[in-house]
């Protein structure tokens, strides 16, 4: 299984390089069978782990997967502002502290709504690669069946009011990230239209006024731009931040 995890590294590696997106540094994939998620990567230095659940690596996304690792690391070593870790801390510290949020799940929370940002910026790369030895529209096809996964039609109902508050506007910025995604790269219409109806399920059980703020968050995610300087994508997720909390006292 390993072996088969390295091979597959050193094939997606090369196929990044041939597409333009070369990556210089060393990278190191190992296996953890009991990671609970997918897996994830870590720097130490000026190497790259990249560490993969065992239950990713018996699935078919296991490609998917790397390639998606590798470009967050391709944007962290040619320092794009979406992968500045001392911007993003900076960005993350002061919201943080001046909106008091001491709760471990408000802090994660909120660290989720950063990534996903970065998930679309390493996607944009990422889904270039993938489609590179790949036919197109197949390609494109399966991920919209995985985004379509991402979907959560039901909002938090605990009556833990100030936690469900938080998970619900969790809920819409990932229900917002993948449709976004979709969109972004032009992933069948009829796709595109199953997500929206299966959110608009979602949308329609939560306040309207939080409701409509969806569209604030679909457009900024379909609209990130790829040449963007560190003080203009400051002053954007300075704004993203804040329309997120916003969103979660509307709830």
């Amino acid at each position: 299984m390993t072996d088969n995890v390295e091979e597959t590294l050193r094939k997606t590696l090369n196929i990044m390089e041939q597409t333009g997106f070369k990556i210089s540094q060393e990278v190191k994939v190992v296996v953890n069978e009991k990671l609970p998620i997918m897996g994830y990567t870590s720097r130490k230095g000026q190497s790259h782990v990249i560490v993969v659940s065992g239950f990713a690596l018996k699935s078919p996304v296991l490609e998917g997967l790397l390639t998606h690792e590798l470009t967050h690391i391709y944007r962290n070593t040619t320092n794009h502002p979406s992968h500045s870790e001392p911007l993003i801390t900076e960005l993350l510290g002061f919201f943080i502290e001046s909106h008091h949020l001491n709760r471990d799940y408000e802090q994660g929370i909120l660290r989720q709504v950063v990534n996903h940002i970065q998930d679309l910026y390493a996607d944009d790369i990422a889904i270039k690669v993938l489609a590179t030895h790949n036919p197109t529209e197949p390609r494109l096809q399966q991920l919209g069946e995985f985004f379509l996964g991402w979907i959560k039609e039901e909002p938090s109902k605990t009556k833990m009011h100030e936690r469900d508050q938080w998970i619900n506007a969790s809920i819409l910025l990932n229900n917002c990230f993948a449709i976004s995604n979709m969109e972004r790269h032009e992933m069948p219409q009829s796709q595109i239209e199953k997500v929206k109806s299966n959110n608009s399920r979602f949308l329609n059980q939560i306040k309207p006024t939080a409701a409509r703020q969806f569209d604030y968050f679909n457009k900024f995610m379909v609209g990130l731009k790829e040449d963007i300087s560190e003080a203009e994508f400051r002053k954007q997720m300075t704004e993203y931040l804040g329309n997120f909390l916003n969103l979660v006292g509307d709830l």
